[in-house]
C-alpha cells in the first residue's frame, strides 16, 4: 500500500510514458498502474503480455505475425547470413518460411538450424518439420533441442531451468568442472538462437523456448519427476520427496544433477539425510525450508543441533532451512558431485561439515550473519577447486586466510558494510580476476600485497572509504578499474612516486592492459600525467568530478591514445580542452562551464557526439561556428547539441551524410542551416529565437520529427515534403497553421500541444493511427476521426 501511495503522490501531475513489458500477473498492474487518475493528463501507459485476461485497459493491439517477405529476410539471415537464399535453395526457404507462420522466433531457430547443412539435410529437417502439425510451432522448435549434442543440450536445459539471467562468467565455471566443453557448445547455441548472451554477459532465452526446454525433460522422464535430471520447481522436488517417504524408497533418484527444493516444514520430512545422501550425481543445489508453525528461531536452533541453514529470502519472507538430525559417518561425506551450492542467509550455527567439497567451483552464501569467528571457514578451506566465492553482505570486519583457495577467479564482498580490512593473504590467490568491494562503506584501505595480483583484471571500488590506493602498478592485466562515488579517494600512486592530497598519480605504472578508467563522482582535481601512457585504454568517464586542470602531458599527448574510443566529460567545470585523439567514436562533453570548444576536426571516426555546453566568455562566440570541425565528421551518426550560447550553426551540417539522429536545443540560435538528407530523427527544443525553419523538403529519410517550446516558431518550411514521415509531435508552438498533410502517406502519428494560434489543421492522411490534439485552444477546424479507417488512437 505504501508503494501504491508513493506512485501517485509522485505521479499524479506528471506527464510519464510507463512500458510494462511481459506482464503476466494482475496482481503486477494493480500494484504499478491500478487507476487512470494516478499519472497526470497525456500520460500513456503500453502493457506487453500472453495473457489477455490479466488486461483491463482502453485499448489493445494484437501483433501479428511477420508478413512473407519480411519473414524470408529475417530467416535468410540466420539460414545464409545474408538477406536472402541462395539461388538453390529459394525453394527450400519458401518452405520453411511458410511452416513459420511469421513467427520471428521460429524463423531464427530453424534459419539457424538449417544453416551450413547440405540439400538433403535440408530435405531431410524440412520434412520432419513438415510432419508436425502446422499450428504447433513448439513441436518444430523441439527439433532443434533433439539436433543437439550431449554437452550442447545439458547446457541449454540448464539455463532453460535455473540459469536466465545469471552471468555467464560464473556459470561456465560450473560447466568447465562437468567437462562439457562451454565455450564451444555456447558458440554452436548463440549460432542457432536458442540462447542469447547480453552485452553484460547475462544469459537469456526466449520464454518460449525455456518452456520447450522443460517440456523435453518433462516428456523425457515420462513425467515422473523423480526420473528428471533437472527439478527447477519445488513442486516437482516436493513430489519426488513425498513419493520417496511414502514408500517408494529412494532409489533411482540419483540421476537428479540440478535441485530447487523448498520444504514447507521440518516435521513432515524425516528421511531427509537419506534423499540427500541418495543424490549421488547431484552437480547444483539450491534449497529452502519453510520455517512455518509461529515456531521461534532461538526455540528452534535451540532444539536442533544439526541444523543445516536458513534463509531471508530478499523479498522479506523468512525461511528456514533445517534438514533434519544429518548424523552421518565422518568417513562418508554427501553430494559428492556437488559443483554449486547457493546457501543465502546462513546462520552462524550451521555446520557444513558434512557435504563433500572436493568437486566444488561456485559457493555463494551472501546475505549471511556470518563473521571471520564462523567455524564453517574451516571446511570451505577443503573446496581447493573453488573458483567463485560470493560473500556479499556478510558480517565480515576482515577477510579470511584465504591461501588455500589458490585456483579462486571471482571473490565477491560487495555490500559488507561491517568490512575493515582485507587480510593480506589475497596476494596469494594469483588466479584472481575478479574482485568486487562495492559498497564496503568502512573499507578504507588496500594491504600493499594486492599489487601481487597480477592476474586481476576487474576492480571493483564503487561507494568505499578507500582513501589511497597503492601498489596497483603491477597489476598488469588490470582491464577495468571502477572508483564511482569514492568521495574519500585522496591519493591513487604507486612506489617511489609523488603524491599529493587530491591528486591522482599514475606515474611508473604498468597499466599496460587497462581498457577502462572510471572515476566519476570522485573528488579528484587533477587527472594522472601518465593517462596518455595507457596504451590499451578505450574508455575514460570523468563524471561530476571537480578537476581544475588536465595535465600539460594530457594536452599535448592525449592525442597519443591509439585506440581511444569513449571520453565521457559530464557535470565539472572544465578547462580549455587540448585536441583529442582521433580514435574516438563517442564524446561526451556535459557542462556549464568551459573556456573554449575544442577542435574537433580530426574526429574522423567519430559516431556519437554529445555536447551540452556553456561557455565561460560567451561573448567571444562571434566567430564562425565552422571553426569547430563539426563539419567535417562524415562518420557522425548522432550529434545532440545543447548551447544556450550561440546564434548560429555551422552551414557545413549538411555535409554530415551519415548523420540519422539530431538533437538541438539552443535558446539563441536564430536560424537553422540547410540539415543532411539522410536524417532519419530531428529534435528541436526551446530554440526560441528561431521564427521559421529552413526548407526541410529534403529530407526525405526523415521517419520522426519534435519540435517543442520554441517561442517564435511560427512557420516550418517544407513540412509537406517528407514523404518517409511517420511521427510529427508539436508542443507549445505559435503556429497559426499547418501544410497540407496529405501527401504523407507514411504518417501514423500526429500530436499538437499546447499550439495555442493554431486555428486550423488540414486534411491528414488516411492510415492515420493516433492522433492528438490538446490544449490547442483557438482551433476551430480539425479532421473528422471517423475518416480515418486505421485510428487507434484519438484524444481531443
Amino acid at each position: 500500500m505504501e508503494g501504491k501511495r508513493e506512485i501517485k503522490e509522485r505521479l499524479c501531475s506528471k506527464k510519464v510514458l510507463l512500458l510494462l513489458d511481459d506482464a503476466d500477473d494482475a496482481s503486477q498492474l494493480d500494484a504499478l498502474v491500478q487507476k487512470h487518475e494516478w499519472f497526470g493528463k497525456g500520460s500513456k501507459i503500453i502493457i506487453s503480455t500472453r495473457d489477455r485476461g490479466i488486461l483491463n485497459v482502453d485499448e489493445t493491439y494484437e501483433l501479428t505475425g511477420m508478413n512473407f517477405d519480411h519473414s524470408l529476410k529475417l530467416f535468410s539471415r540466420h539460414a545464409f547470413r545474408r538477406d536472402y537464399p541462395l539461388d538453390q535453395y529459394i525453394s527450400h526457404s519458401e518452405r520453411a518460411v511458410n511452416m513459420c507462420n511469421g513467427l520471428p522466433l521460429a524463423l531464427e531457430v530453424i534459419g539457424s538450424l538449417l544453416s551450413g547443412k547440405s540439400e538433403e539435410e535440408w530435405d531431410a529437417t524440412l520434412k520432419e518439420l513438415e510432419e508436425s502439425p502446422q499450428e504447433n510451432v513448439r513441436k518444430k522448435l523441439m527439433i532443434s533441442i533433439e539436433a543437439l549434442n550431449e554437452n550442447q543440450r545439458k547446457i541449454f536445459l540448464d539455463v532453460a531451468c535455473f540459469f536466465i539471467g545469471y552471468d555467464k562468467r560464473i556459470v561456465i565455471h560450473l560447466w568447465e568442472s562437468c567437462k562439457l566443453l562451454p565455450h564451444q557448445s555456447l558458440g554452436i547455441l548463440q549460432q542457432r538462437s536458442l540462447i542469447k548472451i547480453r552485452d553484460d554477459n547475462q544469459l537469456w532465452m526466449h520464454d518460449w523456448l525455456r518452456d520447450i526446454g522443460r517440456t523435453f525433460i518433462e516428456e523425457g522422464s515420462g513425467m515422473k519427476p523423480e526420473n528428471q535430471q533437472w527439478v527447477w520447481t519445488h513442486e516437482q522436488a516436493l513430489d519426488v520427496l513425498e513419493k520417496m517417504q511414502s514408500g517408494g524408497g529412494f532409489h533411482g533418484i540419483g540421476s537428479i544433477e540440478a535441485l530447487c527444493l523448498e520444504l514447507p516444514e521440518l516435521s513432515r520430512y524425516s528421511l531427509m539425510k537419506e534423499f540427500l545422501g541418495s543424490l549421488l550425481n547431484l552437480r547444483f543445489l539450491r534449497m529452502d525450508v519453510k520455517f512455518i508453525n509461529g515456531c521461534k528461531l532461538c526455540e528452534t536452533i535451540d532444539s536442533m543441533k544439526n541444523i543445516w541453514r536458513s534463509n531471508f529470502l530478499g523479498n522479506g519472507e523468512f525461511f528456514l532451512n533445517l534438514l533434519g538430525p544429518l548424523v552421518l559417518p565422518k568417513s562418508r561425506l554427501i553430494l559428492p558431485e556437488l559443483r554449486w551450492l547457493s546457501w543465502n542467509n546462513m546462520p552462524s550455527h550451521f555446520e557444513l561439515s558434512h557435504i563433500s567439497m572436493r568437486k566444488l567451483v561456485i559457493l555463494d552464501i551472501s546475505r549471511s550473519k556470518l563473521e571471520e569467528t564462523w567455524h564453517g571457514w574451516s571446511h570451505i578451506k577443503l573446496a581447493e577447486n573453488l573458483k567463485v566465492l560470493n560473500l556479499s553482505r556478510c558480517k565480515l570486519n576482515k577477510t579470511l586466510d584465504l591461501p588455500s583457495h589458490k585456483k579462486l577467479e571471482q571473490l565477491i564482498l560487495e555490500g559488507c558494510e561491517s568490512l575493515v580490512e582485507i587480510d593480506s593473504s589475497i596476494g596469494h590467490l594469483k588466479n584472481l580476476v575478479f574482485l568486487n568491494l562495492k559498497d564496503c562503506k568502512r573499507l578504507q584501505k588496500l594491504p600493499d600485497e594486492m599489487g601481487a595480483l597480477e592476474s586481476l583484471m576487474e576492480l571493483l571500488l564503487d561507494s568505499t572509504a578507500i582513501k589511497e590506493i597503492h601498489e596497483c602498478g603491477r597489476m598488469k592485466n588490470l582491464k577495468i578499474l571502477s572508483l564511482v562515488k569514492c568521495k574519500s579517494l585522496n591519493i591513487f600512486s604507486f612506489i617511489g612516486c609523488p603524491t599529493s592530497v587530491a591528486k591522482l598519480s599514475l606515474v611508473n605504472n604498468h597499466f599496460n592492459s587497462l581498457i577502462e578508467l572510471d572515476l566519476s563522482r570522485t573528488k579528484i582535481r587533477v587527472l594522472p600525467y601518465s593517462i596518455p601512457y595507457m596504451k590499451k585504454l578505450k574508455v575514460l568517464k570523468l563524471c561530476n568530478c571537480p578537476l581544475i586542470q588536465l595535465p600539460c602531458a594530457i594536452g599535448i599527448n592525449i592525442g597519443k591514445l591509439p585506440i581511444l574510443r569513449k571520453l565521457v566529460l559530464e557535470g565539472s567545470e572544465i578547462p580549455a580542452m587540448p585536441q583529442l585523439p582521433e580514435s574516438l567514436i563517442t564524446l561526451t562533453i556535459d557542462t556549464s562551464s568551459i573556456r573554449g570548444m575544442p577542435d574537433l576536426s580530426n574526429l574522423l571516426n567519430l559516431r556519437n557526439l554529445k555536447l551540452h555546453v556553456s561557455f565561460e566568455h560567451p561573448s567571444k562566440l562571434e566567430e564562425d561556428p565552422s571553426s569547430w570541425g563539426i563539419g567535417r565528421l562524415r562518420m557522425l551518426e548522432v550529434l545532440d547539441l545543447i548551447c544556450p550560447d550561440i546564434g548560429t550553426l555551422s552551414f557545413d551540417l549538411v555535409l554530415l551524410s551519415e548523420l540519422k539522429e539530431l538533437h538541438i536545443q539552443c535558446r539563441n540560435l536564430q536560424c537553422l542551416p540547410m540539415l543532411p538528407t539522410n536524417l532519419s530523427y530531428l529534435c528541436i527544443w526551446f530554440c526560441n529565437r528561431i521564427k521559421a525553419t529552413s526548407d526541410i523538403s529534403n529530407l526525405k529519410a526523415l521517419s520522426s520529427l519534435k519540435i517543442c517550446f520554441c517561442k517564435e516558431l511560427a512557420e516550418i518550411e517544407g513540412l509537406e515534403g517528407l514523404e518517409n514521415l511517420r511521427t510529427l509531435f508539436l508542443d507549445s508552438l505559435p503556429l497559426a497553421k499547418l501544410s497540407d498533410l496529405t501527401s504523407l502517406k507514411k504518417l501514423k502519428e500526429i500530436s499538437l500541444m499546447s499550439c495555442t494560434e493554431l486555428v486550423e489543421i488540414p486534411e491528414c492522411p488516411e492510415l492515420l493511427e493516433i492522433l492528438e490534439i490538446v490544449y490547442c485552444v483557438k482551433l476551430q477546424k480539425w479532421p473528422d476521426p471517423s475518416s480515418f479507417k486505421n485510428l487507434k488512437f484519438s484524444r481531443f
